[in-house]
């Protein structure tokens, strides 16, 4: 965090939290509701400053018990998730993979994909969800790896079959691009459990 923001913490140390006036979208957008409005159905508007944004991307973390906010100053702002607390993507180069607030990914050790076809991943910063215009061209990049293979042996795409497999309960051994970094298991899991299995609140409420 910001050293200004931690340094409001400490001087302003009992600011009451807010609820359902901020959401990150499953594009990965900051979106702000009016008047807390995040849990009556109203949509939110997108935050477009580019300063305001990544002020918010430094400033992002979560509790112990997996609610995520934004510390805005000595006031934490609770966040409504659409579907993870981070939202991945492909970077610029279309090589390697960064969050909604610019953190590289560079280690996954869990894949779960849902009902819907979202693909969901355990990261080092925490679980996240791949975006929807990158799932083309990433998963024809995954690959299934041998259980017994070497570290440097090469995998097998991912095509149906194997999704099929994984519909009747199996777990793969996925990697991206082969790489050992990226390997990992993959199911087939209910978005419903998505959340208490990556362990994150969806929608924080006070205590």
């Amino acid at each position: 965090m910001d050293e200004q923001v931690l340094g409001a913490m400490q001087k302003w140390p009992n600011v009451p939290a807010v609820y359902g006036w901020l959401s990150l979208s499953a594009q990965g957008d900051w979106l702000l509701h009016s008047d807390g409005g995040a849990r009556t159905g109203q949509a939110g508007e997108k935050i477009a400053n580019e300063q305001i944004r990544h002020f918010m991307n430094r400033n992002y973390a979560a509790t112990a018990g997996g609610e995520w906010f934004f510390q805005n100053g000595p006031q934490r702002v609770f966040v409504d998730l659409a579907c993870a607390p981070y939202i991945v993507r492909l970077a610029d180069n279309a090589l390697h993979l960064i969050t909604h607030n610019e953190l590289p990914v560079t280690d996954i050790s869990q894949w779960l994909l849902d009902e819907q076809g979202r693909l969901y991943m355990r990261t080092e910063h925490g679980a996240a969800m791949l975006a929807g215009r990158d799932m083309g061209p990433l998963t024809s990049r995954l690959q299934v790896m041998s259980e017994t293979a070497g570290a440097e042996a090469a995998g097998i795409p991912l095509e149906q079959h194997h999704l099929e497999a994984l519909q009747d309960g199996g777990t793969l051994q996925v990697s991206l691009d082969g790489a050992i970094q990226f390997s990992a298991p993959m199911q087939k899991l209910d978005s419903r459990h998505i959340a208490g299995t990556l362990g994150f609140v969806r929608e924080p409420t006070a205590a």
